[in-house]
């Protein structure tokens, strides 16, 4: 699971690692929030070629926030699923890519979150849902922040400021920016993201738009636009957080590799050894479909 704090209290202090890394700012709006960032040529994955795999960090830190604004007192939010159906590439010339978002369903135990994603020609990008649980489990480093009586927000007074860790000097791909590697051998791929705290969220763990990213980038193998292969959508559960003490493994197996449908398993694996997250990466033939 890959926890949100609520964007409207000021409880985002820690966790900006992967939205500098991407270059993505989230605001705010009545029944969600919108979210905005540059397109470049670091857009790009293993084969050179646009990757949707870059909208992974905007994706989940639109849709996450939105749902912090519906969590009862003392709760806080966690994804478990989130599903993007995908359109067409991202640009990667400087566009301004933006993502807005807004609230389907909020119950006493959880958020069910649809947004967008576009570019300056309102092309759409993606379209996304984010269903989240509400679990009692603070943050510890957030513990401290309230005050015995507090329903609401912390003090913005005792705010830890975050640990700072230098930006990569390179952004020519998301292998790069990931400091990630791939490997692929037969039916399996195995993509690797060594641990760095610029890619966790506030909880200290992973974030969940970083596991969005690497799952589509051990999955992009098979499906390059070269092999006349494009991106449909990908499908993650968050079952654990993915723990930063050291490397996590992305493992992409083959579903099913016809030369018109694709189904690929991407399973994560933490320090721990247990999953993280699963997911299933469909794509498709043909130049209709979104290229990866």
């Amino acid at each position: 699971m890959t926890a949100h704090h609520d964007l409207a209290a000021p409880l985002i202090r820690r966790g900006r690692g992967p939205m500098t890394l991407f270059g993505a700012a989230i605001t705010p709006v009545d029944g969600g929030s919108r979210g905005t960032m540059t397109s470049g040529p670091w857009m790009t994955g293993p084969d050179g070629s646009p990757n949707s795999a870059a909208l992974g960090v905007l994706i989940d830190d639109t849709l996450g926030r939105a749902t912090s604004a519906h969590r009862p007192d003392e709760l806080w939010p966690v994804t478990t699923e989130l599903s993007v159906d995908y359109t067409a590439p991202p640009p990667c010339d400087g566009q301004t890519i933006q993502s807005e978002c807004s609230v389907v369903s909020a119950q006493p135990t959880g958020v069910l979150v649809s947004g967008t994603v576009r570019d300056d020609a309102d092309r759409t990008l993606a379209l996304a849902t984010l269903r989240s649980r509400f679990t009692t489990t603070v943050p510890r480093d957030l513990q401290e922040l309230f005050t015995p009586d507090a329903t609401t927000a912390p003090t913005t007074a005792a705010l830890p400021e975050p640990r700072r860790e230098s930006e990569p000097p390179y952004r020519e791909s998301l292998l790069a920016m990931l400091d990630a590697s791939l490997e692929v051998d037969g039916d399996t791929a195995s993509l690797r993201v060594p641990g760095r705290e610029i890619l966790t969220n506030a909880s200290g763990v992973m974030h969940g738009g970083i596991a969005l990213c690497a799952t589509q980038l051990a999955a992009s193998h098979w499906l390059r636009p070269e092999d006349g292969m494009s991106l449909a959508s990908v499908r993650i559960s968050y079952l654990r957080a993915l723990e930063i003490t050291g490397e996590t493994r992305f493992v992409a197996r083959v579903v099913h590799g016809g030369r018109s449908f694709r189904l690929i398993e991407v399973v994560s694996h933490g320090p721990s050894g247990k999953p993280g997250t699963v997911a299933m990466v469909a794509g498709y033939s043909g130049p209709t479909s979104a290229s990866v």
